[in-house]
């Protein structure tokens, strides 16, 4: 059994494809599964140099807030799918805002999570390199195991 497994998504088709790779071939349970979206800060931050932006009543924090909300409602429809493809009856949901692979790695590190889950490619999609950049970053950084699922495998 796999104590707990850190699986962090961009939403993107490539994170679709993987778990459902996992589940056709996953025969072990695991204790906990800490699904984990991360808010980019540079494309939140991006807002601030748009100087129409700062007319409005709307500001950077309040769509940091907003995609904060609209991500934990999005992990909350995916508890559920994740149950079944992990074998497990426990699903943490965590939102955070930054550099996606630093905060995988964080995350990975205070949840202290056997394995992080990870799609050969996010939201870039196919890329020349053998892997995408945050994957190729998490490797680098993490003392943690790392589970790479290609998303049509």
């Amino acid at each position: 059994m796999l104590r707990k497994v850190l699986v962090p998504t961009d939403f993107s088709p490539g994170y679709e494809g993987a778990v459902l790779a996992f589940e056709r071939r996953n025969e072990l349970p695991v204790g906990e599964v800490v699904l984990l979206h991360v808010v980019e800060e540079d494309r939140v931050e991006v807002l601030e140099d748009i100087s129409e932006f700062e007319k409005g009543e709307v500001t950077v924090d309040d769509v940091e807030r907003e995609l904060v909300e609209l991500a934990e409602r999005r992990l909350e429809t995916e508890r559920e799918r994740l149950k079944r493809a992990f074998r497990t009856a426990k699903v943490k949901v965590l939102v955070r805002v930054g550099v996606p692979w630093k905060e995988i790695v964080n995350v990975a590190n205070e949840e202290d999570v056997s394995l992080i889950f990870l799609p050969s490619h996010g939201r870039l999609g196919f890329s020349r390199e053998l892997l995408g950049s945050t994957t190729m970053r998490v490797l680098k950084e993490t003392s943690k195991p790392v589970l790479i699922i290609k998303a049509g495998g």
